[in-house]
Protein backbone atom coordinates (compact mmCIF):
# COMPACT_ATOMS: atom_id res chain seq x y z
CA UNK A 1 0.00 0.00 0.00
CA UNK A 2 1.48 3.33 -0.97
CA UNK A 3 2.16 5.76 1.86
CA UNK A 4 -0.26 8.51 0.75
CA UNK A 5 -3.12 6.01 0.51
CA UNK A 6 -2.23 4.52 3.90
CA UNK A 7 -2.11 7.92 5.59
CA UNK A 8 -5.46 9.04 4.18
CA UNK A 9 -7.06 5.72 5.17
CA UNK A 10 -5.63 6.09 8.68
CA UNK A 11 -7.16 9.56 8.93
CA UNK A 12 -10.56 8.20 7.92
CA UNK A 13 -10.18 5.20 10.23
CA UNK A 14 -9.26 7.37 13.22
CA UNK A 15 -12.97 8.02 13.85
CA UNK A 16 -13.38 4.34 14.79
CA UNK A 17 -10.80 4.69 17.53
CA UNK A 18 -12.42 7.84 18.89
CA UNK A 19 -15.75 5.98 19.08
CA UNK A 20 -14.08 2.96 20.69
CA UNK A 21 -12.46 5.10 23.39
CA UNK A 22 -15.74 6.92 24.05
CA UNK A 23 -17.53 3.63 24.67
CA UNK A 24 -14.59 2.29 26.68
CA UNK A 25 -14.64 5.32 29.00
CA UNK A 26 -18.44 5.11 29.24
CA UNK A 27 -18.20 1.54 30.49
CA UNK A 28 -15.41 2.46 32.93
CA UNK A 29 -17.46 5.40 34.19
CA UNK A 30 -20.45 3.15 34.88
CA UNK A 31 -18.23 0.72 36.80
CA UNK A 32 -16.66 3.56 38.81
CA UNK A 33 -20.09 5.03 39.61
CA UNK A 34 -21.21 1.60 40.80
CA UNK A 35 -18.08 1.26 42.90
CA UNK A 36 -18.62 4.67 44.49
CA UNK A 37 -22.26 3.83 45.24
CA UNK A 38 -21.13 0.55 46.77
CA UNK A 39 -18.30 1.95 48.92
CA UNK A 40 -20.35 4.88 50.20
CA UNK A 41 -23.11 2.50 51.28
CA UNK A 42 -25.71 4.13 49.04
CA UNK A 43 -26.55 0.74 47.59
CA UNK A 44 -26.25 -2.13 50.04
CA UNK A 45 -26.65 -5.86 49.37
CA UNK A 46 -30.20 -7.18 49.96
CA UNK A 47 -31.16 -10.59 51.18
CA UNK A 48 -31.48 -13.04 48.31
CA UNK A 49 -35.11 -13.53 47.37
CA UNK A 50 -36.76 -15.74 44.76
CA UNK A 51 -37.74 -12.85 42.43
CA UNK A 52 -34.19 -11.53 42.55
CA UNK A 53 -32.74 -14.95 41.71
CA UNK A 54 -35.07 -15.18 38.71
CA UNK A 55 -34.09 -11.69 37.57
CA UNK A 56 -30.42 -12.50 38.06
CA UNK A 57 -30.76 -15.65 35.98
CA UNK A 58 -32.65 -13.80 33.25
CA UNK A 59 -29.96 -11.08 33.12
CA UNK A 60 -27.23 -13.71 32.94
CA UNK A 61 -28.96 -15.48 30.06
CA UNK A 62 -29.43 -12.19 28.19
CA UNK A 63 -25.78 -11.27 28.78
CA UNK A 64 -24.60 -14.65 27.49
CA UNK A 65 -26.77 -14.30 24.39
CA UNK A 66 -25.34 -10.83 23.78
CA UNK A 67 -21.80 -12.12 24.25
CA UNK A 68 -22.47 -14.91 21.78
CA UNK A 69 -23.81 -12.30 19.35
CA UNK A 70 -20.55 -10.35 19.64
CA UNK A 71 -18.50 -13.43 18.77
CA UNK A 72 -20.86 -14.35 15.95
CA UNK A 73 -20.66 -10.90 14.36
CA UNK A 74 -16.88 -10.87 14.66
CA UNK A 75 -16.44 -14.29 13.04
CA UNK A 76 -19.14 -13.88 10.42
CA UNK A 77 -18.79 -10.30 9.24
CA UNK A 78 -15.36 -9.00 10.22
CA UNK A 79 -13.13 -11.01 7.90
CA UNK A 80 -11.41 -9.15 5.05
CA UNK A 81 -13.01 -11.22 2.28
CA UNK A 82 -16.52 -10.87 3.71
CA UNK A 83 -16.07 -7.13 4.25
CA UNK A 84 -14.95 -6.59 0.67
CA UNK A 85 -17.69 -8.82 -0.68
CA UNK A 86 -20.32 -6.83 1.23
CA UNK A 87 -18.74 -3.51 0.24
CA UNK A 88 -19.13 -4.43 -3.41
CA UNK A 89 -22.74 -5.51 -3.06
CA UNK A 90 -24.22 -3.12 -0.51
CA UNK A 91 -25.17 0.44 -1.22
CA UNK A 92 -23.08 2.44 1.20
CA UNK A 93 -23.57 6.19 1.38
CA UNK A 94 -20.22 7.90 0.90
CA UNK A 95 -21.15 11.35 2.08
CA UNK A 96 -18.61 13.79 3.39
CA UNK A 97 -16.02 15.84 1.59
CA UNK A 98 -13.03 13.90 2.94
CA UNK A 99 -14.47 10.60 1.68
CA UNK A 100 -15.42 11.89 -1.76
CA UNK A 101 -12.02 13.56 -2.18
CA UNK A 102 -10.34 10.31 -1.20
CA UNK A 103 -12.35 8.30 -3.75
CA UNK A 104 -11.73 10.90 -6.45
CA UNK A 105 -7.99 10.83 -5.80
CA UNK A 106 -7.43 7.07 -5.61
CA UNK A 107 -10.13 5.53 -7.83
CA UNK A 108 -12.17 2.31 -7.68
CA UNK A 109 -9.98 0.47 -5.19
CA UNK A 110 -10.29 3.42 -2.83
CA UNK A 111 -14.06 3.34 -3.31
CA UNK A 112 -14.18 -0.27 -2.14
CA UNK A 113 -11.83 0.45 0.77
CA UNK A 114 -13.94 3.40 1.93
CA UNK A 115 -17.11 1.32 1.69
CA UNK A 116 -15.31 -1.34 3.70
CA UNK A 117 -14.41 1.28 6.31
CA UNK A 118 -18.03 2.41 6.56
CA UNK A 119 -19.34 -1.16 6.88
CA UNK A 120 -16.67 -1.94 9.43
CA UNK A 121 -17.69 1.09 11.47
CA UNK A 122 -21.32 -0.08 11.44
CA UNK A 123 -20.41 -3.57 12.59
CA UNK A 124 -18.08 -2.23 15.25
CA UNK A 125 -20.77 0.11 16.56
CA UNK A 126 -23.16 -2.81 16.93
CA UNK A 127 -20.52 -4.84 18.78
CA UNK A 128 -19.49 -1.95 21.01
CA UNK A 129 -23.10 -1.10 21.79
CA UNK A 130 -23.70 -4.71 22.80
CA UNK A 131 -20.68 -4.51 25.12
CA UNK A 132 -22.10 -1.35 26.61
CA UNK A 133 -25.48 -3.04 27.03
CA UNK A 134 -23.87 -5.90 28.94
CA UNK A 135 -22.45 -3.38 31.42
CA UNK A 136 -25.85 -1.70 31.71
CA UNK A 137 -27.41 -5.07 32.54
CA UNK A 138 -24.81 -5.52 35.25
CA UNK A 139 -25.50 -2.04 36.60
CA UNK A 140 -29.25 -2.67 36.76
CA UNK A 141 -28.69 -5.96 38.53
CA UNK A 142 -26.27 -4.21 40.89
CA UNK A 143 -28.91 -1.62 41.75
CA UNK A 144 -31.49 -4.36 42.37
CA UNK A 145 -29.27 -6.76 44.31
CA UNK A 146 -26.66 -4.44 45.80
CA UNK A 147 -23.91 -6.89 44.82
CA UNK A 148 -21.01 -4.97 43.28
CA UNK A 149 -19.31 -8.17 42.14
CA UNK A 150 -22.14 -8.63 39.62
CA UNK A 151 -21.42 -5.25 38.06
CA UNK A 152 -17.69 -5.96 38.15
CA UNK A 153 -18.18 -9.31 36.42
CA UNK A 154 -20.39 -7.89 33.69
CA UNK A 155 -17.98 -4.97 33.33
CA UNK A 156 -15.00 -7.29 32.84
CA UNK A 157 -16.94 -9.23 30.20
CA UNK A 158 -17.78 -5.96 28.43
CA UNK A 159 -14.22 -4.71 28.56
CA UNK A 160 -13.00 -8.05 27.19
CA UNK A 161 -15.52 -7.77 24.39
CA UNK A 162 -14.23 -4.28 23.61
CA UNK A 163 -10.60 -5.34 23.83
CA UNK A 164 -10.95 -8.14 21.29
CA UNK A 165 -12.76 -5.74 18.96
CA UNK A 166 -10.30 -2.87 19.11
CA UNK A 167 -10.30 -1.10 15.72
CA UNK A 168 -6.84 -2.05 14.55
CA UNK A 169 -5.72 -0.66 11.20
CA UNK A 170 -4.29 -4.09 10.34
CA UNK A 171 -7.76 -5.24 9.29
CA UNK A 172 -7.92 -2.51 6.63
CA UNK A 173 -4.42 -3.44 5.47
CA UNK A 174 -5.55 -7.05 5.13
CA UNK A 175 -8.57 -5.88 3.11
CA UNK A 176 -6.22 -3.94 0.85
CA UNK A 177 -4.05 -7.04 0.45
CA UNK A 178 -7.11 -9.08 -0.55
CA UNK A 179 -7.92 -6.45 -3.20
CA UNK A 180 -4.33 -6.58 -4.45
CA UNK A 181 -4.48 -10.39 -4.70
CA UNK A 182 -7.76 -10.16 -6.62
CA UNK A 183 -6.12 -7.75 -9.07
CA UNK A 184 -3.23 -10.18 -9.53
CA UNK A 185 -5.64 -13.06 -10.16
CA UNK A 186 -7.46 -11.04 -12.83
CA UNK A 187 -4.23 -10.20 -14.63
Amino acid sequence: MEERLRQKLRNLYRVNRVLWFAIFFGILTLIVVGYVLHTTGTIVPNAQTAPHNTLSTAFLIVALILLYLVFHIKRTYLTPKKLIWRARRKKVDLAGPDVTDFVAEFGEKADILVKTLMLLRRYYMVIWSIANLITLLGFVEFVVSGEFRVLATYGVVSLYSLAINFPSFKLIERCHNVLELEDLDKA
